[in-house]
C-alpha cells in the first residue's frame, strides 16, 4: 500500500480541471422504480345507448394495440447489478460505492471525506477517513459491517497508509504523530489498538497472515510480526519507499522505491532483492497480479500504464489514455482498472480500452471488496 502525503496531495494538480455538476456515477445499474397505480373500482355508470359504446370499445382497442405496439419496440429494462466485488472511495462526494463484476453500480455508502478503503473478513470494510476533509484534519478509521452499518470509529492523529492481515479480521495503519515517532498499529474488529512498533520514517505496510512487511523513508523494509510486534527480519532495499503490496508467492513482497522514476522490486521470503527494473515514469502505487510475477502501475503524471512482467521484463507500455491524473491501479480480470479523477477506466491484457465507470466526483481508492 501506499504512503500518503496529504489528502490533496498526489496527482491533484491534473484533476482540477474535473467537472463537479455530477455527485454520482453516471451509470446506475438499477433503472427507476416503475410506478404502478392504485388498485381502483371502476363505479357502475347508467348504460347511454349501445352506439356509444362500441366507440369505445373500438378506441379501447386502437389505445391496447398502440401501447402494444410501443411496448414491443421499447428497449429491455437495465439488468440488475450484481453482488460488489470492487470499493471505490470517492473522497470529494464523501462515498464509498460497491461496483459489480462489470463495474456497474451496486452499493454506495455515506462515509465523509474516505482516503482509503480495505476490505474486512466478513463482507464488510475498513475505511481511513478524514474527519474535516482539509489537510490538517485529524484521520478517522471506520468499520463498517457486511450490512454498511457503522461498528466502531477510532481516532488518529494522522495516518499514512492502511492495510489488512490476512483476509481482512484486523487493520494495519501506519500513523504519524507531531513530536513522537510513527507507529504501526495493529486494530481489531471491536476497535482495540496495538501498537507493534515505533520508529521514525515508517511510511507503508502490506500485511500477510501473520506478519505485517513495513517501508521506511529511509528504503528499509522490515517484517513485523503482527502479534509480539518483534522485527523478524529487514534489509535496505531502496531510498525511499513508497509502497509495498503482497509478493506473488507467501513470504515475497513487491516493493516501490521513489527514488528517481521510481523502481519497483520485488523481495523474496528474507527480503533479499530477486529483481528490479528502474522506471521511465513515475507512479505511485503498485497493482500486483495475484499469484504471478507480474505488476500494473499508472503514471501519476502522464495518462500511461506500465505492465512489468517476471526478470523485470516491460511487457506493456500503454501511453494516450483519455484521462489524465491517473493514480490507484487494480489487477482485474486479465487487465486492469485505473482511478482517473472522476472516472474508472479499465484496460485489458493487451492494453486496449473496456467499458470503465464514470461520474464520481473524486476517486482516491480501489480495493477489492475480499482479499480471500
Amino acid at each position: 500500500m501506499d504512503a500518503r502525503s496529504g489528502e490533496y496531495a498526489g496527482a491533484e494538480h491534473a484533476r482540477a480541471e474535473h467537472a463537479r455538476a455530477e455527485r454520482q456515477p453516471a451509470v446506475d445499474a438499477v433503472g427507476p422504480a416503475l410506478a404502478r397505480p392504485d388498485d381502483t373500482r371502476v363505479e357502475d355508470r347508467p348504460e347511454r345507448g349501445r352506439g356509444v359504446g362500441l366507440a369505445l370499445f373500438a378506441a379501447g382497442l386502437g389505445v391496447l394495440g398502440a401501447c402494444l405496439a410501443a411496448f414491443a419496440g421499447a428497449e429491455p429494462p437495465p439488468v440488475p447489478p450484481g453482488e460488489a466485488v470492487v470499493w471505490v472511495a470517492d473522497r470529494d462526494a464523501s462515498r464509498v460505492y460497491g461496483l459489480d463484476s462489470n463495474l456497474l453500480l451496486a452499493r454506495r455508502l455515506a462515509v465523509d471525506w474516505p482516503l482509503e478503503v480495505e476490505p474486512a473478513h466478513d463482507g464488510g470494510l475498513w475505511v481511513l477517513r478524514s474527519a474535516a476533509g482539509i489537510s490538517s484534519s485529524t484521520h478517522r478509521l471506520d468499520r463498517f459491517d457486511a450490512n454498511g452499518v457503522l461498528v466502531t470509529e477510532l481516532w488518529l492523529e494522522r495516518a499514512t497508509d492502511l492495510d489488512v492481515l490476512g483476509g481482512g479480521e484486523q487493520a494495519l495503519l501506519v500513523e504519524e504523530r507531531a513530536g513522537f515517532p510513527a507507529r504501526l498499529l495493529r486494530v481489531r474488529t471491536e476497535g482495540s489498538l496495538f501498537v507493534l512498533i515505533e520508529r521514525g520514517g515508517l511510511a507503508c505496510v502490506t500485511g500477510e497472515r501473520d506478519t505485517a512487511v513495513v517501508g521506511t523513508s529511509e528504503g528499509d523494509v522490515l517484517r513485523v510480526h503482527a502479534e509480539s510486534g518483534a522485527v523478524v527480519t529487514s534489509a535496505r532495499v531502496g531510498t525511499r519507499i513508497i509502497d509495498l503490496a503482497p509478493g506473488p508467492e507467501p513470504g515475497m513482497a513487491w516493493a516501490l522505491d521513489g527514488a528517481g522514476n521510481g523502481r519497483v522490486v520485488l523481495l523474496a521470503a528474507d527480503l533479499s532483492v530477486r529483481w528490479s527494473r528502474a522506471l521511465a515514469r513515475s507512479a505511485a502505487h503498485l497493482a500486483p497480479v495475484r499469484g504471478e510475477e507480474r505488476v500494473w502501475l499508472a503514471n501519476t503524471l502522464e495518462p500511461c500504464v506500465v505492465r512489468i512482467g517476471p526478470d523485470g521484463v516491460l511487457e506493456l507500455d500503454r501511453c494516450g489514455l483519455p484521462l489524465p491524473g491517473l493514480d490507484r491501479a487494480l489487477a482485474w480480470r486479465g487487465g486492469v482498472i485505473v482511478s482517473a479523477v472522476g472516472a474508472i477506466l479499465r484496460l485489458d491484457s493487451t492494453g486496449n480500452l473496456r467499458p470503465g465507470q464514470g461520474g464520481f466526483d473524486f476517486v482516491v481508492d480501489i480495493a477489492p471488496t475480499s482479499r480471500e
